[in-house]
């Protein structure tokens, strides 16, 4: 998971086009990238246990959501999360193909009728495990960088999917 992405030059988060743009974290996109890069390095060095914690938390607090993950196996879901996170550090650091693949992921999870309530759900997930695994490093500063940059994901996946599939589910 600590794959590194080309940096872009000026973002439209930089420029304040985004909800991380004005977050409490503060900072350029270069250095939020950089803490959360850094961040995700400390999380992800037992990343089995990571994306355990995530799915037990995931559907220990949200019962209902499990229903949606019966036909994936534990690899399925572990790549899943490790897409995410990837897509994540590549959007705070400016990579210009994220919003494709956005795009699409919005529609798969559109079709797969996942409600607009559900991505919050996973962002708070995150963020509690997140903190879990980041001991002492965690601060309200990596909290609010990574809740602006996982709200930007998902309000950008629901429009895609929304646009995509002609309708909100469970809105």
């Amino acid at each position: 998971m600590s794959q590194r992405h080309k940096r872009g030059s000026r973002t439209r988060l930089e420029s304040g086009g985004g909800p991380a743009a004005d977050h409490a974290g503060g900072g350029s996109m270069s250095e939020i990238a950089e803490r959360l890069e850094r961040n995700l390095e400390t999380i992800a060095r037992d990343e089995p246990a990571l994306i355990r914690r995530v799915y037990e938390d995931l559907f220990s607090h949200h019962p209902s959501i499990a229903e949606l993950f019966t036909t994936h196996r534990t690899a399925v879901r572990a790549e899943m999360l490790r897409e995410i996170l990837v897509i994540a550090l590549a959007q705070a650091e400016g990579a210009s193909w994220v919003e494709e693949n956005l795009a699409s992921l919005g529609y798969k999870h559109h079709v797969n009728e996942v409600t607009h309530e559900m991505y919050g759900w996973f962002t708070d997930c995150l963020i509690r495990i997140f903190a879990e695994f980041s001991g002492s490093e965690w601060c309200a500063e990596l909290e609010a960088d990574w809740r602006a940059v996982l709200e930007q994901l998902s309000d950008q996946m629901r429009r895609a999917g929304e646009d995509a599939g002609g309708g909100i589910v469970g809105a």
